[in-house]
């Protein structure tokens, strides 16, 4: 039972840490072009693999925090 924890919190932690990757990794680019967290998730799923699967669980999370921070993009 106490396993079956650790294996839960891992999971939970590790979907919390991906979770709007590409916004992330885009503006810590200092690429402040609007939804480039987006067109880094499909840049990811075009060039295939491991990062493509994962490009394609972070997409709509980070379609939702590039809308969030649209305000921000656009004043840069």
């Amino acid at each position: 039972m106490k396993r079956m924890r650790y294996k839960g919190g891992a999971l939970v932690f590790c979907m919390l840490n991906l979770t709007a990757c590409g916004t992330i990794s885009s503006l810590a680019d200092d690429n402040y072009t609007p939804y480039a967290g987006v067109v880094k998730d499909f840049q990811a799923m075009r060039e295939g693999g491991v990062t493509s699967v994962l490009a394609v669980v972070d997409l709509p999370l980070s379609f939702v925090f590039d809308t969030l921070l649209l305000p921000v993009t656009l004043t840069r």
